[in-house]
């Protein structure tokens, strides 16, 4: 392989990013995460691909192309989401982009090695739930759904492009550290939508014939309309089905985009611009009188507190995509029932995901709040005491998340009282006892790695705080449902919270409040 052109390079960027995967996470824990997504992508495929069968035949009906464009469109969103959040890590995060475009290799050979790794990332996202589509098609004796695999390699340099480029807007507009958040926010929306196509089938029932009902869909397109089956709109979608002429105008449509985005961002570097940090300075501030006012040790702890938050939009970012990761869970509790949704009691089910909800946005501002704590000499040298610092760490995440959980709870109450107490309740206790794990469990590091492994401290302890919202709303929906079951999972949920207590007194942490 010569050295300074483009295999070279990429073979390095792939094993950058082989090493940033598992630097956080061990190898075996991501095969095993893998496997069980391919299992699942394979469970949910399998009924629809059944349905499929006397649709997908040789040669193939005019309603399979526009199907087979439809699935892409749907997961293209996701595609564009994954793809800017991995490009921000290629061009700012990795900070080496300096270093290689100052060296003799050409420019274009690092963006285009950069553009293709996106592209791999992206490739192995998509292809989670993508590839088990191929494997089906051999299982039901339909072949030419192996096509998924050349129309993915064309999804994935497209979406990488966009997203590279989308990453070089939005950089320019917001700068990298905004930029950063935003493009973790959109992967976040974009996995929400992909989880909740899988679930289309659902809204049609379980007595439904969900391939009866694409086919009758697609009966709109009619012959002489701009989206009829033969319009060459469709033909780079015919790749999905390994035609021929659709497969190479797809991956050459695909090139064509790689192509592009690789000439903007070498055009935007050979102009000094759009690839550093371009947001405007903010005008200074004018002196003036520094106006204080008398207000309690705790006030000013809280606001201290909250306006730390506050003013870092990544952590913000981090807590938020924590409480989305529950609306999927949500969407099963809710709209997944076996009855008709009037005839659901979704009582339970609220007061379930309403603890559940609530502990883990309390978890995950407590280790903003104790883990992100960068003036800890100034607070232990301030006159306020240690046990008020906690005291105000405890009300700084408990406060929003309450905020957040006593309406529901009161809401629920109208349409389920029993519901509605035990959610009110548990909501409280659920919080308070993740903040204490966490006050139990004080490690400090730079608040980028707030969320990342290395800051867990006590591993024992940061798991049962990660466990103790689960137990907790298991404990709320069998109370509602007034099953006998439900002391075991109370009894267990104390039992998480003594072994908490008594590591910490082991370790000699101060638990007092």
């Amino acid at each position: 392989m010569i050295r300074g052109s483009l295999p070279w390079l990429l073979r390095h960027e792939l094993r950058v990013r082989w090493r940033e995967l598992t630097g956080e996470t061990k190898p075996s824990t991501l095969l095993l995460a893998g496997i069980g997504i391919l299992a699942v992508a394979h469970m949910i495929l399998w009924g629809i691909a059944g349905s499929l069968r006397d649709v997908l035949t040789t040669p193939l009906p005019p309603a399979a192309v526009p199907l087979a464009g439809l699935a892409v469109l749907l997961v293209f969103p996701f595609g564009i989401a994954t793809g800017v959040n991995h490009a921000v890590v290629a061009l700012f995060d990795r900070g080496d982009l300096d270093l290689l475009v100052s060296s003799p290799l050409g420019s274009r050979i690092v963006f285009g090695s950069r553009v293709v790794a996106v592209a791999a990332s992206v490739f192995v996202g998509l292809g989670l739930f993508m590839l088990p589509i191929g494997s089906i098609g051999l299982m039901l004796g339909i072949p030419q759904l192996l096509g998924v695999v050349p129309t993915l390699v064309a999804l994935s340099l497209v979406c990488a492009s966009i997203g590279m480029l989308i990453t070089l807007l939005l950089v320019r507009w917001l700068g990298p550290r905004r930029a950063r958040t935003v493009a973790q926010l959109l992967a976040a929306f974009g996995g929400m939508l992909l989880f909740l196509a899988t679930q289309v089938p659902a809204f049609f029932g379980d007595e439904t014939d969900f391939g009866e009902v694409i086919v009758n869909a697609l009966s709109h397109f009619q012959p002489g309309a701009a989206l009829v089956p033969d319009s060459l709109v469709w033909l780079p979608f015919r790749s999905m089905f390994l035609h021929p002429l659709g497969t190479l105008v797809a991956l050459a449509g695909a090139g064509l985009v790689a192509w592009l985005a690789v000439t903007t961002l070498h055009t935007s570097f050979a102009r000094g611009v759009g690839l550093s940090d371009t947001r405007r300075a903010r005008r200074p501030v004018a002196e003036g009188h520094v106006r204080f006012t008398e207000r309690g040790a705790m006030t000013v702890l809280l606001r201290k507190e909250w306006k730390l938050i506050l003013r870092d939009p990544y952590l913000l970012s981090q807590v938020l995509l924590q409480v989305l990761a529950l609306v999927p869970a949500g969407y099963l509790l809710f709209f997944t029932g076996s009855a008709p949704l009037g005839d659901l009691d979704i009582g339970p089910a609220l007061a379930v995901l309403t603890v559940v909800l609530c502990g883990t946005l309390a978890s995950a501002l407590a280790r903003i709040a104790v883990v992100g704590e960068e003036a800890g000499d100034l607070l232990a040298s301030s006159p306020v005491g240690a046990s008020r610092v906690k005291r105000g760490k405890l009300l700084a995440s408990l406060v929003p998340a309450l905020a957040l959980g006593v309406p529901i709870s009161i809401g629920i109450i109208f349409q389920s009282p029993v519901a509605g107490v035990v959610a009110l309740l548990l909501t409280i206790v659920t919080c308070v006892t993740v903040v204490l794990m966490r006050l139990w469990n004080p490690v400090t590091s730079a608040r980028r790695d707030v969320f990342k492994r290395t800051s867990m401290g006590d591993l024992v302890t940061a798991l049962l705080e990660g466990f103790s919202p689960i137990t907790w709303g298991i404990a709320a929906y069998l109370l509602a449902t007034g099953s006998v079951w439900s002391v075991g999972f109370l009894v267990l949920s104390v039992a998480l919270f003594g072994i908490a207590f008594a590591r910490a007194r082991a370790r000699g942490v101060d638990v007092a409040v």
